[in-house]
């Protein structure tokens, strides 16, 4: 697939107005410099939500959410960043630009085989199939499925044929042939033949959360295995990041959903939409994982699990706890609702109806609930042993709840009751094995980054702010500032020379600020988002609330303060070179007449940074 040319998004950040973009979605009010709202990524009832036009930078003061105007339409539109950037070169009236290099064609070039118009082309040959094959049809109308659902789920057959879709939708083009083969719609054998991958099956046709077809489910009409298979991964298809249904629920966004369950499978979603519930999706084929918490999280604040009562169930319930739990938050909910061992979904609503499915869903076990019912399954809490191990498993799962507090606390006020504990010492206790889980982790190493910028609920007023993250929160929050810095070249080369280890960061953005000395916040988060830790750093800086820096006018005396810091910097690096010099000097009987000269350049260096204070 074509990718989108770097100098092109940023000529396009330039081209908007952040105003305008979120003004369209959202009703924001001047406030100051600033314009406000209430935030639409966390329930509240006083506007925190920050918009500068001067900054191209939006930041939310309560959930800490903040960045660009394409970081907004990722979070909003719930869309990946090439999406947000071809949504808003839309919005904006311009074509996408796309790189032509490294085997890469334009768009135009590329839609010759298209993936997309692939899959839905494909999915209208199965829609098509349906009606030519009886034995089909009365296999969903005995699964209770109205034609009014089939058609709405567009449900399709691929027949019992071996080059039904090659035939089709291929003929003797083989760069669609070879797109079919990417998109697992194709398979090939040992001796190199090609054969269709669905064959005389019911096909769902599984969409993105844009509505765009982008896999299959497919379903044998007995009993035979593999009772399903799906599509395999591809370019346009991660299991991890879809949820069937989704593009269903988006459109429910208005209709303030109460909550979304999810299924194991789209054949209970489909059951459920017939008999009137729509608030469901599934997970497809995996475990449910972080990324699709996220996703359902933008959409309701409440998340039922819903899960069979059997083993099986209750180990998938167990599973799908662990990697939920480092998406939630004290504002929305976890709860899970088990079945009789002899139902899903799909077969409890037509068995029992609607009512009854809605009835085991009002009884959802909460969170807390949840945990101690499984830990209270899992040890023997009789026995210290127990207890303890209990105790440490409680931790372990606590620890992946962060931004959880209350849910947390809840928790712990019904393990203590569980184990006999006083509810102070087990929270020492908590706390005690958290760090221990913390200092395990630290010395494996750092995990990889989850998506940063954004998406960033970390409170940026807690990040450590020394000289250095000082100078560059000022120059990231007001690029303007570099204008006034007296000789900022002698400046630039005296950092290179004698605080390059420390100043990296700094020295870098100054470049970008340099080459474009207009530039915005906005336009230079968009510089560092790729850029792993530094970018994530340089983020959260941005959205750092200081009164000395978010201070109007008074130019003049920001850059005192601004310059304030930068000597700071060079201060530490001569205190630390000293300390190493005096060492030496003791060591060795006295300096050399070079490191003499460089103390005493460094000194005066130093002291000429600090500018006058204009009357």
């Amino acid at each position: 697939m074509p990718y989108i040319k770097k100098d092109f998004i940023e000529r396009l950040i330039n081209r908007v107005d952040i105003v305008d973009v979120i003004g369209a979605r959202l009703t924001l009010k001047r406030s100051g410099s600033s314009y406000m709202c209430c935030c639409p990524f966390h329930n509240e009832k006083t506007p925190s939500f920050s918009v500068s036009q001067q900054k191209q930078f939006y930041n939310c003061f309560g959930c800490h959410k903040s960045g660009n105007v394409l970081g907004f339409i990722m979070d909003y539109d719930q869309l990946s960043f090439p999406e947000a950037v071809e949504q808003l070169a839309k919005e904006a009236g311009v074509q996408v630009e796309y790189e032509e290099s490294a085997g890469h064609a334009p768009e135009k070039k590329e839609r010759e085989v298209d993936f997309y118009d692939i899959l839905e082309r494909a999915a209208l040959l199965f829609e098509a199939e349906l009606p030519r094959h009886p034995e089909a049809l009365k296999y969903l109308h005995d699964r209770g499925l109205s034609d009014d659902t089939l058609r709405r789920y567009h449900v399709g057959f691929a027949p019992e044929s071996w080059d039904y879709l090659i035939k089709n939708l291929a003929g003797d083009n083989q760069k669609i042939l070879r797109a079919m083969t990417d998109l697992g719609l194709v398979n090939q054998g040992q001796q190199g033949k090609v054969y269709d991958t669905f064959r005389n099956r019911v096909i769902i046709p599984i969409r993105d959360k844009r509505g765009r077809t982008i896999a299959f489910g497919g379903r044998v009409l007995d009993n035979s295995k593999p009772k399903y298979i799906n599509s395999r991964e591809s370019p346009v298809y991660k299991k991890g990041h879809e949820l069937f249904n989704l593009d269903a629920i988006r459109n429910l966004r208005d209709k303030n959903l109460p909550y979304i369950m999810i299924t194991e499978g789209y054949m209970d979603v489909i059951a459920l939409e017939q008999a009137g519930i729509h608030n469901a999706v599934a997970s497809l084929g995996t475990a449910t994982t972080p990324e699709q918490m996220n996703l359902l999280f933008k959409q309701a604040d409440r998340i039922i699990f819903c899960y069979d009562g059997d083993a099986a169930g209750r180990n998938a319930a167990w599973h799908a706890l662990n990697t939920a739990l480092p998406a939630l938050s004290d504002d929305k909910q976890l709860q899970f609702c088990f079945l009789p061992p002899e139902h899903d979904p799909d077969t409890l609503v037509r068995s029992q109806g609607a009512k009854a499915m809605l009835d085991y869903l009002e009884h959802a076990e909460s969170l807390p609930e949840y945990i101690i019912a499984t830990l209270r399954n899992q040890y023997n809490v009789d026995d210290e042993g127990g207890r303890i191990n209990c105790i440490d498993r409680a931790a372990e799962i606590l620890s992946l709840m962060p931004d959880a507090i209350l849910t947390r606390a809840a928790v712990e006020k019904r393990l203590a009751d569980l184990v006999g504990w006083s509810q102070e010492g087990l929270h020492g206790s908590i706390d005690d094995s958290i760090e221990k889980l913390r200092a395990r982790k630290a010395v494996r190493g750092p995990e990889s980054p989850g998506a940063g910028g954004s998406g960033s609920r970390t409170d940026p007023n807690t990040i450590p702010l020394n000289p250095m993250r000082a100078v560059v929160a000022r120059l990231v929050k007001d690029p303007e500032l570099m204008r006034a810095i007296p000789e900022p070249d002698k400046l630039v080369a005296v950092l290179r020379e004698y605080a390059n280890d420390r100043c990296q960061v700094l020295l870098d953005l100054m470049g970008k600020i340099k080459a474009n000395p207009d530039t915005t916040t906005g336009a230079l988060l968009e510089k560092y988002r790729d850029s792993g830790k530094i970018g994530d750093l340089i983020s959260l800086l941005a959205a750092r609330s200081d009164a000395a820096i978010e201070e109007e006018g008074f130019v003049e005396i920001k850059i005192i303060d601004l310059m304030h810091y930068i000597k700071a910097i060079l201060q530490e690096h001569l205190t630390a070179r000293k300390q190493a010099l005096r060492i030496k000097g003791r060591r060795e009987g006295g300096l050399s007449n070079e490191e003499l000269i460089e103390v005493q350049f460094l000194e005066t260096a130093t002291r000429q940074l600090q500018p006058s204070r204009k009357s």
